[in-house]
């Protein structure tokens, strides 16, 4: 693995390992959540993240490896350890940070606020990681940060009925 320049595939196994970073996380807040509402959105942001796995496992199939051509690598499983090395230094990587978040984040509003900063942080991460990936293979992180964008579109929606209901705007 060239360290300056990711592959698509290498770029995805990233992307694959935040989102389990984020199940996670979301499932440790939505355990220590007191209040029903809260952990209901918990529930949600815990399918979102296994629908956005699934979403990127289906590009990794599309992408080919010129790797995979049924030869030993040795070095396959230190590069598995790598990229899950640099996704957990990333996005939702403090232990214990679910609790924190759900015993300071009763409100669904808090809860979407860091939500939000999470994903700003991971879209951010990517435009990062776009920089550094093969040319032939940056179409695979604009089709991850477009997902990202997605994500954060819906958390922000979201963001917005909970606040206009809290207000009594409906």
């Amino acid at each position: 693995m060239d360290i300056a320049h990711f592959s698509g595939r290498e770029i995805l196994q990233i992307a694959i390992q935040i989102e389990k970073n984020g199940i996670e996380f979301y499932t440790a807040a939505g355990k220590a959540a007191k209040s029903d509402k809260v952990k209901d959105l918990f529930s949600f942001l815990v399918d979102e993240e296994k629908k956005h796995i699934g979403t990127f496992e289906g590009m990794m199939k599309a992408l080919t490896d010129e790797r995979l051509s049924g030869k030993y690598d040795p070095y396959l499983e230190e590069e598995a350890m790598y990229i899950k090395a640099l996704s957990d230094s990333r996005v939702f990587t403090k232990p214990g940070g679910g609790k924190r978040l759900s015993s300071s984040a009763q409100a669904a509003e808090d809860v979407l606020r860091v939500a939000m900063d999470m994903e700003k942080d991971s879209i951010l991460f990517y435009y990062e990681m776009l920089k550094a990936t093969k040319e032939q293979d940056k179409h695979a992180v604009e089709d991850v940060i477009s997902e990202e964008k997605k994500h954060f579109v819906k958390l922000q929606t979201l963001y917005k009925e909970f606040t206009s209901q809290e207000q009594g705007i409906e």
